[in-house]
């Protein structure tokens, strides 16, 4: 009886050891496979990088964000419901950049940028539906022939989170008629503009407009649906390829990208396979769909606690030239049983900005590596920055964030250019004016510029013209 006993003991025991081991395989695996990120020792010493020829060093900014005086889009009504946006603020002058043209373009030259990523204002330019505003087209068309003739690179985004209100009355991204109303308006941009941009960027992080607007309902619309949310996602896909195939048509050499949002999302606990599993769901859904969706042509997305999408859609292959990654933090994941989609998503612990995001570039450096791997394509850095109103963090933040991209261009990752957020402080849609990104600083009684903290890290680091 004993000698029995002992025997099954042994078995339990062995069974116990194997599967303690086959579970330290797997997570051993998973982080070979996804190593933290770590960034080269002069990263935080005054380094010289060598761009390589043609690279684009510019700054970013959204037409709502700092031209002012956008009152026909689904935004200027949304800030004027109480409580929406922080300290009651409202968009209003903004930063007065739709004056204010010409001022700025000569700051750009003065920091050192070959580049300049901005959008158009859709509401503007099409105030009533099939009607064109002219003298809104024209403004566009004197602005790109100022930046080309100060040697700076127009990129031009077409839809950065604002719709025209007779779009957004009709469901905006989820009205069935958005996808061609937005290949429309691609094809007038491409009509009245392509001669003289080449670079486009079709869609300004679709993923975030669906989850602010859907799933938080902190944005526009301001609702909470999961179903709608994947609902909108799908919208801005078929937008997207409108828009794209327009733009081909408009111009056979155009350079189409898309400009999304990727947080470095990382396990809490690197030994927990739970959450490793987790992290990498988390991650594809958010950070990946998109692109993958347009790599593989259907509709996918896969997240936790969201319907899941998986249609064909053959008319999204190819639609894309390169890939844009607007990159500000790291998340760290938690497997937790008991919160929605049984995960929690939490800041990690380094040091944060005022917007109480973590500052971790080497997050940049591992989703550049991941970006490579998956898909054969050109990269651009098309937002990075960091609101720090005393200017303690950004100087750093931009020597640090810009090593990251030499480090990965020095890896042979193709990385073709450097966006930062933002050329001047601006209307941060839900914060408001509170959160202070520019690399010029405004002051909002006399929109005034003055260079801010981090404006000579910037320019050190600019390209030789």
């Amino acid at each position: 009886m004993a000698s029995t006993s002992m025997r099954w003991f042994r078995r339990v025991v062995t069974v116990v050891l194997v599967l303690a081991g086959l579970y330290a395989l797997a997570c051993a695996w998973f982080q070979l496979k996804h190593p933290p990120p770590v960034l080269g020792p002069a990263s935080r010493t005054a380094f010289a990088p060598a761009w390589p020829r043609g690279f684009f060093w510019g700054t970013a900014t959204a037409a709502h964000q700092v031209e002012g005086g956008n009152t026909y889009n689904d935004w200027a009504r949304f800030e004027r419901q109480s409580g929406k946006i922080a300290h009651g603020d409202t968009s209003g002058a903004a930063a007065g950049h739709w004056k204010k043209v010409a001022e700025d373009i000569a700051l750009m030259r003065a920091l050192g940028a070959n580049a300049y990523r901005f959008s158009i204002e859709w509401s503007r330019l099409e105030p009533k539906e099939g009607t064109w505003d002219e003298a809104g087209w024209q403004h566009y068309a004197d602005e790109v022939a100022q930046l080309k003739a100060a040697g700076v690179e127009p990129v031009v985004t077409l839809l950065h989170f604002t719709l025209p209100v007779w779009l957004a009355d009709r469901g905006g991204a989820t009205a069935p008629e958005f996808p061609d109303r937005f290949g429309r308006f691609a094809a007038e941009a491409a009509r009245r503009l392509g001669p003289q941009v080449r670079w486009w960027c079709t869609i300004n992080e679709p993923q975030v407009q669906m989850y602010q607007g859907y799933v938080a309902g902190i944005w526009p619309p301001g609702v909470q649906d999961h179903a709608l949310a994947v609902k909108a996602f799908e919208g801005l896909l078929r937008a997207h390829g409108k828009a794209a195939l327009a733009l081909r048509q408009g111009d056979a050499d155009a350079q189409i990208g898309i400009a999304s949002n990727m947080i470095y999302f990382e396990p809490s606990n690197r030994w927990n396979l739970l959450e490793q599993i987790v992290t990498r769901l988390v991650s594809n859904g958010f950070n990946w769909s998109f692109y993958e969706s347009i790599s593989k042509g259907r509709l996918l997305f896969s997240m936790p606690g969201f319907p899941r999408l998986d249609k064909p859609a053959p008319e999204l292959h190819g639609t894309i030239d390169w890939m844009g990654i607007n990159y500000y933090r790291r998340n760290l994941v938690t497997f937790a049983p008991g919160s929605p989609g049984m995960v929690d998503i939490h800041p990690g612990p380094g040091t944060r900005s005022d917007a109480g995001i973590e500052i971790y570039p080497e997050g940049l450096l591992a989703l550049l590596r991941e970006g490579r791997q998956r898909y054969p394509l050109p990269i651009m850095i098309t937002e990075n920055g960091v609101a720090d109103s005393a200017g303690v963090h950004r100087p750093m933040f931009v020597r640090r964030h810009a090593y990251a991209v030499k480090q990965a261009i020095e890896e042979g990752i193709d990385v073709r250019g450097y966006f930062h957020w933002s050329l001047m402080d601006n209307f941060e849609w839900a914060e408001g004016f509170g959160a202070r990104f520019g690399l010029y600083r405004l002051d909002r009684a006399t929109l005034a510029r003055t260079p801010a903290a981090g404006w000579e890290e910037f320019r050190r680091l600019a390209p030789a013209r």
